[in-house]
């Protein structure tokens, strides 16, 4: 089980990376466009979302939790996060479930408030992607980003050049406007395909598109001529998997913008990994943008 967004992509990911059996998985997530998208035809249970914070939301699941995983009775609980997921993690825990606790990418100085809850109140294993943060109960497990290498594009491009941008701020449940105007005001004459989530914008006498269906949205970002992203590990992940490198605008929280400042660290992360083109909204130039568009990423060639 994962929340809507970064946290499911991630997920997805790690069930091929650690070889799971997927003879008979069961996924349990918040339902959205892209979720329904990805997870069409898989058996799923669609439970209420939890946003950043909502602690006592989260709290209030308990009783649901119990309720289906006394009727599923799962050999193995797999969670990424994030408070979506604490309820479950308590659940499976009471009940005596195998539980597995992998905290997300973006996680590089500690573990996150649910990594955290995890290590306290549960009996989950606990992993963490990457070198980690030195504490032994955590195991080390491959980052979901180790698959991705990038390199110049064939004919370099310059701004005159780009015509279709596709801009997405991901699943998160704060509004990010600040992200909306940098690129509107740099960008505004090229064709964009926007995902606004929860930041609602009119634009030109009409509310730009807040959501897109997975399959769209991931087909937008391979033939866009630049992608624009907030600091998501879904939306990065996604970005790269279609050949693109992306311009990340970090959310900030001194902006009420993220309840705290994770994005800002994986964002430095992944431009120390050469994945992206980093930039905080208020300072977003043309150069930034065109370093991006001239770079492309593709997967590793497989060991051996």
């Amino acid at each position: 089980m994962a929340s809507p967004g970064g946290h499911l992509d991630e997920l997805r990911i790690m069930v091929d990376l650690l070889d799971l059996d997927t003879s008979d998985l069961f996924w349990v997530t918040g339902r959205t466009p892209q979720t329904e998208s990805l997870l069409e035809g898989m058996a799923v249970e669609w439970i209420p979302r939890v946003g950043s914070g909502e602690i006592r939301k989260a709290a209030l699941g308990l009783p649901a939790a119990l309720r289906l995983h006394r009727r599923v009775r799962p050999d193995l609980l797999v969670s990424t996060g994030a408070l979506f997921s604490s309820p479950h993690l308590v659940a499976a825990t009471l009940l005596g479930c195998t539980t597995w606790f992998i905290d997300s990418a973006t996680r590089v100085k500690g573990p996150s408030r649910t990594g955290a809850f995890a290590a306290r109140f549960t009996r989950a294993e606990l992993f963490v992607q990457g070198d980690g943060w030195g504490d032994p109960r955590w195991t080390r497990v491959p980052s979901v980003f180790d698959a991705f290498e990038v390199g110049p594009t064939p004919v370099p491009v310059g701004l005159g050049d780009l015509h279709t941008a596709t801009v997405s701020l991901g699943t998160e449940l704060w509004p990010f406007r600040r992200a909306v105007d940098a690129v509107l005001g740099l960008l505004g004459d090229l064709d964009i395909t926007w995902q606004t989530g929860a930041t609602e914008v009119v634009h030109d006498g009409g509310l730009l598109a807040q959501w897109q269906p997975a399959t769209q949205l991931h087909r937008s970002f391979g033939a866009s001529d630049v992608v624009i992203t907030h600091a998501g590990v879904g939306s990065v992940l996604s970005v790269l998997s279609q050949g693109r490198v992306p311009v990340i605008l970090p959310r900030l929280s001194t902006h009420a913008e993220m309840i705290d400042d994770h994005q800002v660290e994986f964002a430095e992360m992944i431009a120390e990994l050469g994945l992206a083109v980093v930039v905080d909204p208020d300072d977003l130039t043309a150069d930034h943008v065109v370093r991006a568009a001239n770079l492309r990423a593709q997967r590793r060639p497989a060991a051996g």
